[in-house]
């Protein structure tokens, strides 16, 4: 009676701390402001469903833009306005501006309403992860680290602030979380039900991320390891099933979620572009000064070699599910030639290697911080002792360090060769692996002390929910005191792990109750501004400063833009902010 009292109250707790932090991103979903690339994202999901205009952001599969922009369909008047200059150029960032902020559904809904429907279903992929994370746990380690886990997961300030957003970072985190268990359960007792649904849920994992092609490396090493720890639970024909299954079902899902059609390449102007900039790169001999990336594609399409007589033969030929491939290929090629980053205080276009495992320090709660570090030393204690004692070390090997120490270490190892270093986000498929660590710390306790386990397990969950009520409503922006705070953040990562565009909104309301007579704003994203601020006026930058000009009124800017290495504002930081609004917006006072 007294296990079955427990139990009711752990699973209560689980549910009542989901429940809240599920309000909480309903709160965020409409107190946050549409972030860089939500616009893109929203827009071209509901261009899919409309016309299926595939061509709008490739670089991100259709799947995840395709379920937030379903609510969308049912409004009467919430289509996207396709005769416009905007979507004849064919620009995705001026759609999705046009969409949310000057077309036919805004003047209709508002942005801001159109925003929240469309954040909606991914909230619920959010609820989706937490309640896996909590389950998992549950089996693991048992009901009361089930509970620390779930105060780690629906409380962390991080996927907080990200859970509610038209981005797929939290969606492929689910995607490769699920897909790493589903294997395991099917390695443990193969059969075909086990198969079909990991089948389905890896297929549906390629079209949330590019980036999860990796899976196609962490199944067969998964399948592999439980065969060498069990072989006689895993024939090797269930292995071949799974991997030809796992084609089929990936091919099957891209053609489903790209309309069910075909399309020739010549059919796309992209390709077009890209036979005249390789007649070009060729012609000026200028093949050295692109990435090796578009080199190897440069020499495997040259014309005499059998490469580039399939590559040409293939020009006419209908792809099924073409613009999947084609996105795989731009999302190749945007790593391949990098992206602007901040890490330090520098700036570079390829990145660092470090990018990621410094972000995580800084941005990660130090509970579970200090958790994910404890287990690491322990289980490498562990490990040495084996070895010392038993001159083996393949039984420390077990599923529990597979699935919960190498499946995202080795995601991590991956990410830090990648030249887009531009937010933690995108490690998530590393990060959700973390609260498992606080579960497995409590599980730990020995005997004796047991008795001390529910008032441990409620100290360390309220500790996490006050460090996360002290950081609403900015999440997106928090860091931990290893980096001094939100305050001093910017001394380590700037864009979106700080500086995402989530505060305009909160500068609307702020300067409609200030009434200041003149205002000056300099602020970073991709909403057009003159929409939410037409009072604002330039902010000058170095030159205008030392010819003498001065503003005489309010000055706000975003991080981005403030603590831009030898940006055209750094003559702001000779002053003292008077204010902050949410985590990235600097107000001065030149009055």
């Amino acid at each position: 009676m007294m296990l079955n009292t427990q139990s009711v109250i752990q699973r209560f707790l689980i549910a009542t701390m989901i429940i809240t932090a599920l309000g909480w991103q309903c709160i965020g979903a409409w107190q946050d402001s549409q972030t860089t690339d939500e616009a893109v994202h929203l827009t071209s999901g509901r261009a899919y469903w409309q016309n299926g205009a595939f061509f709008l952001n490739p670089e991100h599969p259709s799947l995840f833009k395709l379920w937030a922009a379903a609510p969308l369909t049912m409004l009467q008047h919430g289509q996207v306005d396709t005769d416009t200059r905007y979507w004849q150029e064919r620009n995705q960032w001026t759609i999705g501006a046009s969409y949310l902020y000057l077309g036919t559904a805004q003047e209709q809904y508002g942005g801001r309403v159109l925003m929240f429907i469309g954040r909606i279903p991914m909230i619920l992929i959010w609820l989706g992860l937490m309640i896996t994370i909590a389950s998992i746990a549950w089996k693991y380690w048992g009901s009361w680290p089930a509970v620390a886990a779930t105060a780690a997961a629906v409380f962390d300030p991080n996927l907080l602030g990200h859970g509610h957003l038209v981005t797929n970072d939290v969606a492929t985190a689910f995607a490769y979380l699920g897909t790493v268990m589903l294997t395991a359960r099917f390695a443990r007792r193969p059969s075909w039900n086990r198969l079909l649904l990991l089948a389905a849920v890896f297929g549906v994992a390629q079209l949330t991320k590019y980036s999860m092609v990796f899976l196609w490396a962490v199944v067969p090493a998964t399948l592999f390891f439980f065969r060498w720890q069990y072989p006689l639970q895993l024939p090797w024909r269930w292995i071949r099933r799974s991997i030809l299954l796992l084609i089929v079902a990936t091919g099957l899902t891209a053609w489903l979620a790209y309309g069910g059609n075909a399309l020739r390449p010549l059919q796309d102007t992209r390709i077009h572009e890209l036979i005249a900039e390789r007649a070009d790169l060729i012609q000026r001999d200028a093949l050295s000064t692109v990435p090796a990336y578009t080199q190897f594609f440069v020499r495997l399409t040259r014309p005499g070699s059998i490469t580039g007589y399939f590559a040409k033969a293939l020009e006419n030929v209908p792809i099924p599910g073409y613009w999947y491939f084609r996105g795989l290929f731009s999302a190749a090629s945007h790593n391949a030639y990098g992206h602007g980053a901040y890490l330090l205080g520098h700036l570079s276009e390829t990145g660092w290697w470090y990018y990621f495992p410094v972000a995580l320090a800084v941005k990660t709660p130090l509970l579970t911080l200090g958790a994910v570090i404890a287990m690491c030393i322990l289980w490498l204690r562990k490990f040495v002792r084996t070895i010392k004692r038993y001159h083996t070390w393949k039984t420390t090997l077990n599923e529990r360090w597979w699935l919960f120490g190498a499946i995202p270490l080795i995601y991590l190892l991956w990410s830090m060769t990648s030249h887009l270093n531009i937010g933690m986000r995108h490690v998530f498929p590393t990060y959700v692996f973390f609260p498992f660590a606080i579960a497995a710390c409590i599980s730990l306790v020995e005997r004796p002390y047991r008795r001390f386990v529910p008032g441990l397990t409620l100290g360390i969950s309220l500790s996490i929910f006050l460090v996360t009520l002290a950081a609403w409503p900015n999440t997106i922006g928090y860091f931990n005191a290893i980096a001094g705070g939100t305050d001093g953040g910017h001394r380590f990562v700037l864009d979106s792990n700080m500086d995402w565009n989530q505060d305009i909104w909160r500068v609307r309301e702020y300067l409609d109750a200030q009434h200041y007579p003149e205002v000056h704003a300099v602020l970073f994203g991709s909403i057009p501004l003159d929409r939410i601020f037409p009072e604002a006026l330039a902010v000058p930058e170095n030159d205008a400063i030392a010819r003498g000009e001065r503003p005489s009124g309010i000055v706000i800017i975003s991080a981005g833009q403030k603590f831009r290495v030898e940006g055209p504002f750094s003559w702001l930081n000779s002053y003292q902010p008077m204010h902050r609004i949410g985590s990235s917006i600097y107000v001065y006072d030149f009055r």
